[in-house]
């Protein structure tokens, strides 16, 4: 959180800085340069600092998803993500043939990593995300799932 709050603070002195920059050098794409390399620069502080928890999406599509009973609960199928890259919910392909797909709150996902494959656990079975009215409005909410 705090490299997410350092990187708009950035941003936003670079972005403060541009009208000053197109006034002094009439050089704006320089500025916007400044910018995205000192937004690189803390990107790469972020991964270095976070080196063993960083993950990638294409690592997550795919994997197995459980319930707290261990029991498979499907795999994930695709991610939402909102502008500005917070991932907000994982759809979830089940084995339930009256389910099909369904989605999870991100937040309530335990990522854990397993003889080198990357897995998620839910704290709630299928059963039981089945008959949440919150997770049937989140699945009206995310675009081709209603």
């Amino acid at each position: 959180m705090r490299t997410i709050s350092r990187s708009c603070l950035v941003l936003l002195a670079a972005l403060h800085a541009l009208p000053a920059a197109a006034q002094g050098t009439g050089d704006i794409a320089s500025a916007a340069g400044s910018a995205v390399d000192a937004l690189a620069s803390s990107a790469v502080d972020a991964l270095a600092s976070s080196a063993k928890d960083k993950l990638l999406v294409k690592d997550m599509l795919g994997a197995e998803v459980k319930g707290p009973d261990g029991k498979t609960i499907g795999t994930v199928e695709n991610l939402v993500v909102l502008p500005g890259g917070r991932v907000v919910a994982a759809i979830v392909a089940t084995d339930a043939k009256d389910t099909g797909r369904i989605p999870v709150p991100f937040s309530a996902v335990k990522i854990a990593r397993a003889g080198g494959k990357l897995g998620f656990e839910l704290p709630v079975g299928l059963s039981e995300l089945k008959g949440m009215k919150e997770v049937q409005a989140l699945a009206g909410a995310v675009p081709g799932l209603d």
